[in-house]
């Protein structure tokens, strides 16, 4: 695996400080670049073009939902992973809005907090399961009020091959590439290319609008 360059933002710096030790006992994890604001980062990740932002939801000069937003204009090559103190609902849906690949809280275990920064860095989203249930959850009872849920006969429409159903119902339930492969009994290049189908066909751009798609869309009996 190639070194994943990593960026900081957090206002507190002892947090920011301790991150920079942790991530930098892994020999695949580089930290190059820190700041305490979003005015700054947007100014950083334009000059130092990491990898992978991990960033705070709440900073002093503006919402981590806006930073996340304008990277994703400014430099929508870079990945951005939130870590926050907050599981609401509402937050998680914003971020996701805003389009960032994973959403992590600050009281995860370091060593989860470490692979998720790795899989992102290598493409993945990473949405904690008992999070993703909540958005989804969400999704699901407001189209359900303004009856925008489709039948299930949409699968036949999209036409999604039964591996390509598997697939899609595991990222639903936010399992990991590596997770499919050990749960379909494939590999997980093949996963991989499951998913790049059925991204194509659903007309999405990541495994987390796939997921909110599914479940929107009526394409299972039931949203998990």
């Amino acid at each position: 695996m190639d070194t994943i360059r990593v960026m900081l933002v957090d206002d507190h710096a002892l947090l920011r400080q301790g991150l920079t030790r942790l991530l930098e006992l892994d020999e695949d994890l580089e930290v190059i670049g820190q700041t305490a604001t979003g005015t700054a980062a947007l100014a950083m990740v334009q000059d130092i073009h990491p990898d992978v932002v991990v960033l705070d939801v709440n900073l002093p000069d503006m919402t981590g939902i806006e930073v996340a937003g304008r990277i994703r204009k400014l430099c929508p090559e870079i990945r951005i992973l939130a870590l926050t103190i907050h599981d609401d609902v509402s937050y998680i849906s914003e971020m996701i809005r805003a389009g960032v690949d994973g959403y992590m809280l600050k009281d995860a275990e370091p060593a989860r907090l470490i692979g998720a920064i790795k899989r992102i860095g290598v493409g993945e989203s990473v949405f904690p399961s008992h999070l993703m249930e909540k958005v989804v959850e969400r999704y699901y009872r407001i189209s359900e009020e303004y009856g925008r849920i489709q039948t299930a006969a949409t699968l036949e429409e999209l036409q999604l091959t039964p591996r390509e159903q598997e697939v899609l119902q595991c990222i639903v339930q936010g399992l990991s590439n590596k997770e499919i492969a050990a749960q379909l009994f494939i590999s997980e290049k093949t996963v991989k290319n499951h998913i790049t189908s059925l991204l194509r066909k659903l007309n999405v751009d990541d495994r987390t609008q796939a997921a909110v798609y599914a479940v929107t869309k009526g394409l299972f009996k039931t949203p998990l």
